[in-house]
């Protein structure tokens, strides 16, 4: 957490408070929302939403800060053989949203990044080092960059439309069917010759 003081010593009470001004930033908008509100909303005293984060700012840092498996399940979905990395990308997204305190965590990211300059900034720092970098790691060098952009379009698209804005038959389709269907994409876009028109090296990266 930015507060102060070792994690140990914040507790429920910190937690509250983030718990707080995630729903409010991303129901109310950054803007509207004030500390006073969350400490209310989160029934702590006031003084102590400035004790552990200082600012709102600092409150808005701690909101945006992804759950704390997210970076290791991408990290060991990169991990896994060519031949089985597309699978695995999918399956690891889909458990972090069906996880439901993931879940609400990255719900609450996205919809205050739309809603503020600041918080969208995050959201993209956090996405290139955690999602684009890891992803095209060990990606052809004259096309690591469009493969993980191109991946993270199949990823992004399905989490918006199954759970974000929950419509489609998407939405309510079993995970595993989901993976059947997008993970041979994902794959595609890892291990499959691009197009020249694109001007990319069109070798086979595996």
């Amino acid at each position: 957490m930015t507060g102060r003081g070792p994690r140990g010593e914040r507790g429920e009470q910190a937690d509250k408070i983030v718990a707080a001004a995630r729903r409010s930033f991303a129901t109310r908008g950054y803007a509207a929302t004030s500390l006073r509100a969350v400490a209310q909303e989160a029934g702590v005293d006031p003084g102590l939403v400035n004790y552990y984060f200082r600012t709102k700012a600092g409150l808005l840092e701690e909101v945006m800060q992804p759950p704390e498996a997210f970076g290791a399940a991408v990290a060991a979905a990169a991990e896994q053989p060519m031949d089985r990395r597309g699978h695995a990308f999918v399956e690891a997204a889909l458990k972090l949203w069906e996880d439901p305190v993931s879940a609400e965590i990255l719900r609450a990211a996205i919809l205050t990044a739309a809603q503020e300059p600041a918080a969208l900034q995050r959201l993209r720092q956090l996405f290139t080092e955690l999602v684009l970098a890891v992803v095209s790691h060990s990606l052809p060098d004259t096309e690591r960059n469009l493969r993980a952009s191109l991946i993270s379009t199949q990823i992004v698209g399905m989490v918006m439309n199954r759970y974000i804005w929950q419509i489609g038959a998407i939405a309510t389709l079993p995970a595993p069917s989901v993976v059947d269907l997008i993970a041979p994409t994902i794959q595609h876009y890892l291990a499959d010759p691009l197009p020249p028109s694109l001007g990319g090296d069109s070798r086979n990266p595996g």
